[in-house]
């Protein structure tokens, strides 16, 4: 075409990755169809900025509104303690949806908080207008949403997610984000001097069955997994008595000096490992 024949490699470079001018802006110079464009980064194998990165530079250049807001992309493609503790959160009480939206609802905005800091996002945190107390984080990347697929995430993942494959330097991390989403610490007041109590719940057998056996290689004892018939289905649980309840919480709080976890799940392990719940 010989309105592209001075479009040569060097100057698309500039203009495309330097100047970060869209397909369409080229376009214009030139006088061609976007289209053309995109042949012509094709032939000189010039990867194209994906939907989201493109959608980013546009807000920055005040092409479109200021809708889509700053976040690491890269997150979950590394493994770290921030990341660990938060895919765990995210696998059990996290969703996506079929549109790619990347969804936590909870009842504590403070860890919400937390969360947000760690993926180092300008995302807003909403409070719910039709259910009291709950807060809601949505983000949506390509990119995220394809890593966390990969780690097993995905669209009505609650009854048939599999527990993941997790470096052994990051378990812990993991285990406590899976317990800030679908466990739970209590007191049985049957048991004056020693009520405490913790539980994991999942919908899912092979993940709770998974994640027994990684409790067991902390040297958490092995416990009876009970099925429970819930309004949509069933759910499959074991429970510590209050002497591994005190193991659990050291395991999982003795090396947090990022401070990711649900405090109020935190406060009350100390409350019942100081006697205060009894």
């Amino acid at each position: 075409m010989r309105k592209l024949a001075n479009l040569t490699k060097e100057k698309l470079i500039n203009l495309y990755l330097n100047e970060k001018k869209s397909l369409g802006d080229i376009a214009k110079i030139y006088s061609v169809s976007r289209t053309a464009i995109y042949r012509k980064l094709n032939t000189h194998g010039i990867k194209q900025r994906s939907k989201s990165e493109a959608r980013i530079e546009a807000q920055k250049q005040d092409r479109v509104p200021q809708q889509f807001y700053d976040i690491d992309e890269d997150f979950f493609s590394i493994w770290s303690p921030e990341m660990a503790y938060v895919f765990g959160l995210i696998l059990t009480d996290g969703c996506v949806s079929d549109t790619g939206v990347i969804s936590l609802c909870i009842n504590d905005r403070e860890l919400l908080e937390k969360v947000k800091k760690a993926l180092r996002s300008e995302h807003k945190i909403t409070l719910s207008k039709h259910q009291k107390g709950l807060y809601y984080f949505h983000f949506a990347r390509e990119k995220l949403v394809a890593d966390l697929a990969k780690l097993g995430v995905l669209p009505r993942k609650s009854l048939t997610v599999k527990f993941p494959k997790v470096p052994e330097r990051y378990l812990v991390d993991f285990i406590r984000g899976v317990f800030d989403g679908d466990g739970s610490v209590f007191f049985d007041k049957r048991r004056i001097n020693y009520p405490l109590r913790s539980k994991f719940v999942s919908g899912s057998y092979d993940f709770i069955a998974g994640l027994q056996q990684k409790l067991e290689s902390l040297n958490m004892p092995t416990r009876t997994i009970y099925k429970q018939k819930t309004k949509n289905g069933w759910n499959y649980m074991f429970i510590y008595d209050h002497k591994d309840s005190v193991k659990l919480f050291e395991i999982l709080y003795k090396n947090t000096q990022n401070r990711l976890f649900l405090e109020r799940k935190y406060r009350r392990f100390l409350e019942g490992i100081k006697g205060i719940g009894a």
